[in-house]
């Protein structure tokens, strides 16, 4: 249960301090500022995520819960705030008041401007199909990230080691 808190809060943090790199660099409406933003976001969102299931992998590791099972578990709560607010953005898009799209940018901060290039609307259904998919797709960043560093760290590896036999 605290390993749970611990992946929401970093979720939390993920979205307060991409929210304030967000509103900070809106100033600039020009595409490639919003590439470079949406990249640094969903970045920290993934690194944030990294970093939850390092420590909970470190400590389950020390504990015996080693289960492949427990990683994807953790890794499907560190996604699910994303995925419930995707799922509620499409079902607004069928709806005739698609004004969730709007609400949708603030409680997805991360992908507030891959949004704004998908879209700068604030009407769910401007939203194209694709687009859709590519923020279906961001909302399971986290459960990748959370997965394969908690599987890593259980299993006795760490990152650097892993980039170094890359190297090789």
């Amino acid at each position: 249960m605290k390993e749970i808190g611990k992946i929401l809060g970093l979720a939390l943090l993920a979205e307060v301090l991409t929210l304030f790199i967000d509103l900070t660099l809106s100033f600039s409406g020009s595409a490639p500022v919003r590439v470079v933003c949406s990249i640094c976001t969903v970045g920290i969102l993934g690194g944030l995520m990294v970093q939850g299931g390092y420590s909970t992998g470190k400590a389950d590791r020390k504990s015996g819960k080693t289960s492949p099972l427990r990683s994807a578990l953790l890794g499907i709560v560190g996604s699910a705030p994303y995925l419930v607010c995707w799922i509620v953005l499409l079902l607004a898009r069928q709806s005739a008041s698609g004004g969730f799209y709007r609400l949708y940018k603030l409680l997805c901060a991360p992908f507030l401007q891959v949004c704004n290039l998908l879209s700068a609307d604030t009407d769910a259904g401007s939203l194209p199909g694709a687009g859709l998919l590519v923020l279906l797709l961001l909302s399971l960043v986290p459960l990748f990230c959370i997965f394969i560093s908690h599987r890593m760290t259980v299993q006795g590896r760490s990152l650097e080691e892993a980039a170094y036999e890359r190297r090789r």
